[in-house]
This record gives structure tokens, C-alpha cells and sequence, in this order.
């Protein structure tokens, strides 16, 4: 079982723009929250890595992504392997889905 979680550097830029989205639209507590939402679901995959959903978007994949949403409007994008847990993304859900597609294509 996996019990490291890493984030991507897209994953880590992705979510810091939402943050920063949130914080200027809705305050700093709302970004608080929302950040405390995302880590504390993050935080339960060492002990059930396979919680989130199988991502359609990304069936066929090299990998195996998997999903958590957090509210309405936020996908946390993951990947198992052996030595950890790699967050790979963090979508806006209001995107369109072929982007996301063509990201992990990349």
C-alpha cells in the first residue's frame, strides 16, 4: 500500500490558482475552508487509495486516474502506484473535459 502522496507541479500550480481564485472572489475564510476540505480528503488515500471513482475522461490512459470531487466544482485527479500516491491534477470542473483530456496527453 502506498502510503506517500506526492502532488505534480501541474497539480501544485492548478490548485494554487484556485486558491487564489477563491480567496478574491469569496474571501479568505471560503480559501481557508476549501483548503482544509482538499487536504483533509487527500489525506484519508493512504488508507483507502482507491475511495475515488475510475476517472472516465482518462480510461485508456498509461495509468489508472482516479477522482475525488471536492464541492461541486473541483476534481483532485490521482494516480496509485507502488511508492505513492501522485496527485496528477486538480480540475476546475467547470472547464471543458476535452482540456483535460489533452492535459494528460501531453
Amino acid at each position: 500500500m502506498s502510503e506517500k502522496i506526492a502532488w505534480s507541479d501541474r497539480a501544485e500550480r492548478a490548485y494554487g490558482q484556485i486558491i487564489d481564485y477563491v480567496a478574491d472572489e469569496f474571501g479568505a475564510t471560503r480559501a481557508k475552508r476549501y483548503m482544509k476540505e482538499v487536504y483533509e480528503t487527500v489525506g484519508k488515500l493512504p488508507e483507502n487509495p482507491k475511495m475515488g471513482q475510475i476517472e472516465p475522461l482518462l480510461e485508456g490512459s498509461r495509468y489508472e486516474f482516479r477522482r475525488l470531487l471536492i464541492g461541486h466544482l473541483t476534481k483532485i485527479i490521482y494516480r496509485e502506484s507502488e511508492e505513492r500516491i501522485e496527485i496528477a491534477d486538480v480540475w476546475d470542473t467547470r472547464k471543458s473535459p476535452e482540456e483535460l483530456v489533452a492535459r494528460f496527453k501531453e
